[in-house]
């Protein structure tokens, strides 16, 4: 079970997790109830621009961020899920950089996964792609 944290400021809310889980297997299912967290506040994310459900790999900080965009990838929604993974950071540092993007690989894999089986994400009209370096080298999901 997270407990999520959610970070208020004037314009928009963060809701947080920091684990400190390094097994795939825990990770696969962090990512995924990370995932789970974003489509739950979907409706109330969603805007009349919004056209895309981000996910933002940083395989330096094992930092999983989601958030709805529209089609520039520059206006977000209000909400958004933040999922750090402190510990897997320190282990993927230790990696080469062909291990990380092996690593970030797995990411989207489990993502990809998550999404094609998610009934509740079905019932919106958002295309889901995923990056690991910038938002103009997103890919779909």
């Amino acid at each position: 079970m997270l407990t999520w944290i959610s970070h208020h400021t004037e314009s928009n809310t963060v809701h947080a997790v920091s684990v400190a889980e390094t097994s795939e297997n825990a990770v696969c299912q962090i990512i995924e109830a990370s995932a789970e967290k974003a489509i739950q506040i979907l409706k109330e994310n969603i805007q009349d621009n919004s056209l895309y459900l981000l996910f933002e790999w940083d395989a330096n900080q094992a930092k999983l961020n989601i958030v709805v965009t529209d089609a520039s990838k520059k206006l977000d929604s209000p909400q958004s899920v933040c999922c750090t993974f402190s510990s897997l950071a320190v282990e993927l540092a230790r990696e080469s950089e062909e291990q990380r993007l092996g690593y970030t690989e797995s990411v989207k894999f489990w993502l990809h996964d998550y999404l094609t089986t998610c009934t509740a994400f079905f019932n919106y009209s958002l295309v889901a792609i995923f990056h690991s370096s910038s938002r103009d080298n997103t890919e779909l999901l």
